[in-house]
């Protein structure tokens, strides 16, 4: 385990091998101390990686016309969305999409389990198979990587290495892809490319390129750690639910993006929002359940997601970590 930058790298080679019950006691301090690390020794290939981040690159340098067509609102479809500055400024530029194209899809991957209002259509750029296709690769190369986080995760907690595997058999998986374009000037000390939250779900899946170090994760004692761009490395977070699934043993961190030191400065990222099946029932690992009982109630994926957007989005919280 690297912990040079604060935030510890582990080598998934590490694991299944002689040096496993280390690799799994260093997951779970990290999972338990601050709930991010980096991983490298994976089996994405770079080329892909870089395909994907290119095709970001892509959506920016589309005829202004050509991306209008793509854009909708986050609460209607999956597709293009901005974030501008007061002044009009392009702060972040980014495209969502899940696993199913359509609800149909969804249906025939057996997904839906009674909440079509839940599936989006994603939106992409008519005629340009190439962009889809990059998209479809990473995302069934990065939901295996979950899969295999997961069984880690397992383990790390003491359980099954499948214990997490049924409930991803028909996961609602959200990718979200984001460019941080160069700015024209610079931005003022409060101003953020992305506020201070902590993300919904079970597990993110970051990989983050760019010429500056922007991400940068709440420590328990308050202070701001950055996380270095590493082209080998992935950044991996839980999120809310997966500390309900702990019993709040494995925090939800906040975490932000700030501007570069410069205005040419730029970047972009891509999270893997890695969601379980939609009804799944997440419930405190009884093991992790003391004598004071359990601190959280039982909750579908479904109900969750819809309760984090209209108390944590909507309408603000003030993101205590101790809840």
């Amino acid at each position: 385990m690297d912990t040079t930058h604060a935030i510890p790298t582990l080598d998934l080679s590490g694991a299944g091998g002689e040096a496993h019950e280390q690799f799994l006691a260093a997951l779970r301090e990290a999972m338990a101390s601050v709930g991010f690390l980096q991983i490298v020794g994976h089996d994405i290939a770079p080329e892909l990686i870089d395909r994907a981040h290119d095709s970001i690159e892509h959506v920016d340098r589309m005829p202004p016309d050509r991306r209008r067509a793509l854009m909708r609102h986050r609460s209607e479809s999956r597709g293009v969305y901005e974030k501008l500055t007061a002044d009009g400024r392009l702060l972040q530029r980014g495209f969502q999409f899940i696993p199913y194209d359509t609800l149909a899809e969804a249906e025939a991957a057996g997904a839906v389990r009674g909440h079509p209002d839940y599936f989006k259509a994603n939106v992409w750029p008519e005629g340009d198979l190439s962009f889809k296709a990059v998209w479809d690769e990473y995302s069934a190369a990065c939901r295996r990587l979950g899969h295999t986080l997961m069984s880690l995760l397992a383990q790390a907690l003491g359980t099954d290495p499948a214990y997490f595997a049924e409930a991803f058999r028909h996961d609602v998986t959200l990718f979200s892809a984001n460019w941080y374009p160069r700015q024209t000037s610079g931005l003022g000390p409060s101003e953020l490319l992305l506020e201070a939250h902590a993300d919904s779900g079970i597990l993110t899946v970051l990989h983050q390129r760019g010429s500056y170090d922007g991400l940068q994760v709440l420590d328990r004692s308050g202070s701001w750690i950055t996380i270095p761009v590493r082209p080998e490395a992935f950044a991996i977070n839980i999120g809310w639910l997966m500390n309900r699934w702990t019993n709040g043993t494995w925090p939800a961190t906040m975490h932000r993006v700030v501007p570069g030191p410069s205005p040419g400065d730029c970047r972009s990222s891509i999270a893997m929002h890695f969601l379980p099946n939609i009804d799944e029932v997440i419930a405190p690992l009884p093991s992790l359940v003391g004598a004071e009982g359990a601190r959280h109630t039982p909750i579908t994926t479904y109900d969750w997601q819809h309760e984090f957007m209209e108390q944590y989005v909507l309408a603000g919280h003030d993101w205590d970590l101790d809840t």
